[in-house]
């Protein structure tokens, strides 16, 4: 794990904003009408945005998982089918979370990883499927309803927030008092 964050920080300081990164390892990089196609297929689109960018406009039904705060959760869930395909999206091409959150789910484990290199403001400026804001959330549930791998995500993302809050920590991929 330490080794893997090692490659990480060296990944990132090695970037510019003006860079893009065009694809990772172990990862399909999919541009915004494929992407479409897997969202039309049922994929689950995850947000790697912080709290205000995802509560301004996200791609319709897609899970909330701040990088920084909420996306190492991911890899704390032991019961998930990793072969379920996953859509990784940050804001554009040349915002780098998407790129970490995709090469971090390929080294733990995910084996069916999209990376939506060109983001939410291309699917956006497309005039692909969004919710702009929270009055839009009751939009939501007129689609169709979660696959059962994207509600036991949910669920079980639950439980590790829950354990987290109360006292709990992760050690190792278990969590852990």
């Amino acid at each position: 794990m330490l080794r893997m964050l090692a490659v990480l920080c060296l990944v990132i300081s090695s970037l510019s904003h003006s860079e893009q990164i065009e694809s990772i390892t172990g990862a399909k990089t999919v541009d915004a009408y494929m992407a479409m196609k897997l969202f039309e297929e049922g994929a689950t689109f995850i947000d790697v945005r912080d709290q205000f960018e995802f509560q301004l406009g996200h791609i319709r039904s897609a899970v909330h998982l701040d990088l920084k705060r909420d996306f190492n959760d991911l890899y704390l869930i032991e019961t998930l089918d990793k072969n379920i395909p996953i859509v990784i999206y940050c804001n554009s091409a040349h915002c780098y979370r998407s790129a970490v959150a995709t090469f971090l789910a390929v080294s733990w484990g995910y084996e069916n990883v999209h990376y939506f290199k060109d983001g939410y403001f291309t699917w956006l400026a497309l005039d692909l499927p969004v919710v702009m804001d929270n009055s839009q959330m009751s939009h939501e549930a007129d689609r169709v309803a979660d696959s059962s791998w994207q509600r036991q995500m949910k669920s079980a993302l639950a439980e590790v927030q829950l354990a987290k809050a109360n006292g709990f920590h992760p050690i190792n991929g278990a969590i852990a008092q």
